[in-house]
């Protein structure tokens, strides 16, 4: 079993378990449960959008340290 085997059966077991103690038909009955979500495909198309989608990572579940000193806001300066 390799890493993202690992993480994945941890989660679903933890899903199982928070199913436990709150049932999906309980999660109905919040307030923000049937609001409407953020749409990508809406938001990237909208004028005056950048359409960049990027991701900052200093390390990975697989990989593991991918650069651990670089900081966020001269990387998105450059």
């Amino acid at each position: 079993m390799n890493i993202l085997d690992n993480i994945i059966s941890v989660k679903r077991e933890e899903v199982r378990e928070k199913k436990e103690l709150i049932p999906v038909s309980e999660l109905e009955q919040f307030p923000y449960f049937n609001s409407s979500c953020n749409s990508l495909v809406s938001q990237l198309l909208m004028e005056g959008s950048t359409g960049i989608i990027a991701e900052f990572k200093r390390k990975s579940p697989s990989k593991g340290v991918i650069n651990d000193q670089v900081q966020i806001g001269p990387v998105v300066e450059s």
